[in-house]
């Protein structure tokens, strides 16, 4: 699989993570299953069939913040592209909270209304993945709601994501000047998990580019802050539904 990061324009990096394209071996037959494992993002996904070239939109789906990895049956697919938005964007974006969206996989128009079917049509008829990025760009740059963010847990979620997901609730409730139970509170509500589940799937997606890459498993282990490869095989096949081994299979078949 020939896999790509793309970064937002500036005016949406506060939103959007990034976008990602992947493209599969022509050669060979067309993934049927959808795979989903654990993150703290929303995934916006667009799957196109062509083998040559990423063209003939076939489906897409909105793919909430999860701690549940899943596999779906789906239309034959080449080629993917997708938005990763940070959760405290979803009120902004789609104008529903956070939580609404968690463990969810839903169709888009359901979120992105009477336009979904404009963004559907252009999306298909554009030639190249650069050319849907930007007009998804630009779609969400028009589609900003006048919603209040909660701009103390978004730099709550910002530590969290920097390096900080050891730390317990009561310490970053300290921090942020917060009761243990109003921090746990507003940042449920503007990440969609609680802190100690948000920490868990942070680790967790750290950990996949060591896993892919390490030379021993057990050093991913400690470099990421598992008690021991069993805590991290654990997790790991909880939060994905493989093994840290099956998942290194897994990415040099594709």
């Amino acid at each position: 699989m020939l896999y790509e990061i793309i970064p937002p324009c500036v005016a949406l990096a506060d939103m959007i993570s990034h976008f990602w394209t992947g493209s599969w071996d022509a050669s060979r037959p067309p993934n049927t299953t959808y795979m989903v494992i654990a993150g703290s993002l929303t995934e916006l996904t667009f799957a196109f069939g062509n083998r040559d070239k990423p063209s003939g939109l076939l489906f897409s789906l909105l793919q909430g913040h999860t701690e549940r990895p899943c596999q779906l049956p789906v239309e034959g697919f080449y080629h993917l592209l997708g938005v990763s938005f940070y959760a405290h964007a979803i009120p902004l974006l789609f104008g529903v909270p956070a939580g609404e969206l968690t463990n969810k996989i839903l169709a888009p128009d359901l979120l992105l209304g009477p336009g979904a079917r404009q963004l559907y049509e252009m999306m298909d008829a554009a030639v190249t993945m650069q050319q849907r990025v930007s007009l998804l760009s630009g779609y969400f740059l028009s589609a900003r709601k006048a919603l209040l963010q909660d701009q103390l847990m978004i730099r709550a979620i910002h530590v969290l994501r920097k390096g900080r997901e050891e730390a317990g609730l009561d310490t970053l409730a300290r921090e942020f000047c917060l009761s243990p139970k109003q921090f746990g509170r507003r940042f449920k509500a503007a990440s969609g998990f609680n802190p100690k589940t948000y920490a868990r799937i942070i680790r967790f997606e750290s950990a996949i580019s060591d896993c892919l890459h390490a030379p021993l498993l057990t050093d991913a282990a400690y470099d990421h802050g598992y008690y021991d490869q069993a805590h991290f095989i654990r997790e790991f096949k909880s939060l994905s539904l493989f093994t840290p081994g099956d998942f290194r299979k897994l990415g040099a078949e594709q």
